[in-house]
């Protein structure tokens, strides 16, 4: 059964205003996540911020463009959901990625700075009780002297590196973003397909117009 021109118009009003939703939801759960995180590691999530924004921008400009039944700007806001669309796809792709392998590289350069004089590794052996990068063996490996940030009050060694430590850490920090990051990828394809066969329809009934 073909769709009528009406539940089109709905449809797009409808993921449109998800949209939006999804577009503050964006901002408001990086923002408080964006607080947990390094300083060094906030790009991603500042990035994230910006899409949720202009998503929520724009969401507006596709419900006028519906309400108006302009073609240009109906054509105008599925071409930038378009790029929000595969600017999402990307973000998620790499979201993962990105702080797996910050995580590495970071504790990576500060264990290379650990000395037996030096507890460079104290900060992170600290916050998340664990030792070494993978264990407490790396410290043997290194020929470097067990540090007391890797004993609890009780002067019993944490047994969890920290890098498995770090990434636990990260998980369920980013487990906000991510799933409002998949969610506001799948209403964008569906605010891009809509709002797409809307503008066909535009198309199609002026030139019936004009005949």
């Amino acid at each position: 059964m073909a769709w009528s021109p009406l539940m089109i118009r709905y449809l797009a009003f409808l993921f449109n205003f998800l949209c939006a939703v999804l577009g503050i939801a964006t901002v408001v759960i990086n923002v408080i996540a964006i607080q947990e995180i390094d300083p060094k590691e906030q790009l991603i999530l500042a990035i994230y911020i910006a899409v949720g924004s202009i998503v929520f921008l724009l969401s507006f400009f596709g419900c006028f463009g519906a309400v108006k039944e302009s073609i240009c700007i109906t054509w105008a806001y599925a071409t930038s959901m378009l790029v929000m669309m595969i600017i999402s796809i990307v973000l998620l792709f790499v979201f993962r990625m990105h702080f797996d392998e910050a995580s590495l590289t970071k504790l990576q350069k500060t264990f290379a700075k650990q000395t037996n004089t030096f507890d460079a590794m104290a900060e992170y052996q600290t916050q998340l009780q664990c030792c070494g990068i993978y264990k407490l063996k790396d410290y043997g490996d290194a020929a470097i002297t067990v540090p007391s940030s890797c004993f609890d009050k009780n002067d019993t060694p944490y047994k969890e590196g920290c890098l498995l430590k770090l990434e636990s850490h990260h998980e369920q920090v980013l487990k906000g973003p991510k799933m409002v990051g998949w969610m506001l990828m799948v209403i964008e394809i569906g605010a891009f397909t809509f709002t797409t066969i809307l503008g066909v329809y535009f198309r199609n009934e002026r030139r019936r117009c004009a005949y």
